[in-house]
């Protein structure tokens, strides 16, 4: 067994980090596609700060703080803030008046904040955001008006502070967040891509098929059995483990029996590569069939995550 150990990980210690450098690669590769994606998905909403208050400033970090907007800051020169629209840099574009802070606590705000937005689905969808925002921030002071009026003398800060403790999260929001998922579309595609990448292992380990040496070492019985095991077992661990990886940087939340299936598939991927390995001596026989393996192996696996 030592024989063995020495042959497929020591004296291969050069091609296991060649292959960890291209799955690493890969998986950068695969983060920054990911967090463009992420980028292209925020939309645009432009805002002109007439006030430069504090409450104009909150406004615009409440809206910097929703995950789905990007903030785009007009200077107060610029005469049009529909002209952004029109030049197609934003979807919505608002203008925060003078005396904001001063119409916020006397709750004027119906037409005081002229609103310009794209008149489409997505425009809908980021005017309501917006307005949620705004929305949002009006409440402490409602909230502190009708106190006033019933002569409870609670200070604005002290409300903001508990509605911002009090405000519940959305059931919706928490079950995703929480619940281990059995299957992962996604997470699937990430898997399948390495597995593709990963048949490079043939080329890198192309020296362990040495027919005069392997004759001899399988004379002994078991020697078969121990070398196809170690040989299995690196490379699924090594795969796993850059899996677990991706689990912690990505936040997947996956269930045990989603990396039971993993494991199983990655297995059964590693013996049909160990057996092209060891039995076909052409090396562009070889990683032709480990390519098609490797396909029809992502395939399998795409299928079991539908």
């Amino acid at each position: 067994m030592k024989s063995i150990f020495n042959l497929v990980v020591l004296k291969q210690w050069k091609q296991y980090m060649a292959l960890l450098l291209i799955l690493v690669i890969t998986i950068l590769v695969i983060l920054m596609t990911q967090a463009t994606t992420n980028k292209i998905f925020k939309m645009p909403v432009a805002v002109k700060d007439m006030d430069q208050s504090q409450s104009s400033k909150e406004l615009i970090h409440n809206l910097e703080q929703t995950k789905y907007l990007e903030v785009i800051h007009i200077p107060k020169e610029e005469p049009y803030i529909e002209g952004v629209i029109q030049k197609k840099q934003a979807i919505v574009s608002l203008q925060i008046p003078e005396h904001f802070s001063k119409k916020l606590k006397e709750n004027h705000l119906r037409d005081a904040i002229p609103v310009y937005y794209k008149d489409d689905f997505i425009g809908e969808i980021a005017l309501e955001v917006t307005s949620k925002a705004l929305y949002q921030q009006q409440i402490p002071i409602i909230i502190h008006s009708h106190l006033e009026k019933s002569n409870q003398e609670v200070s604005l800060d002290e409300i903001k502070e508990e509605y911002n403790k009090d405000t519940p999260h959305s059931k919706m929001v928490h079950h995703a967040l929480k619940k281990n998922a059995d299957v992962s579309i996604s997470v699937g595609l990430i898997i399948a891509l390495l597995l593709l990448v990963s048949c490079s292992q043939i080329v890198f380990h192309q020296r362990l098929k040495q027919n005069a040496a392997l004759e001899r070492m399988l004379m002994f019985n078991g020697t078969k059995l121990k070398l196809y095991t170690l040989y299995i077992f690196i490379h699924v661990l090594l795969l796993f483990l850059l899996i677990l990886s991706l689990n912690l940087i990505l936040a997947w939340s996956l269930s045990m029996i989603f990396y039971i299936t993993t494991v199983i598939v990655l297995i059964i991927y590693e013996l049909g590569l160990s057996i092209l390995l060891f039995k076909i001596n052409t090396l562009s026989h070889k990683l032709f069939m480990a390519i098609i393996w490797s396909i029809a192996m992502s395939c399998l696996y795409l299928y079991t995550q539908i």
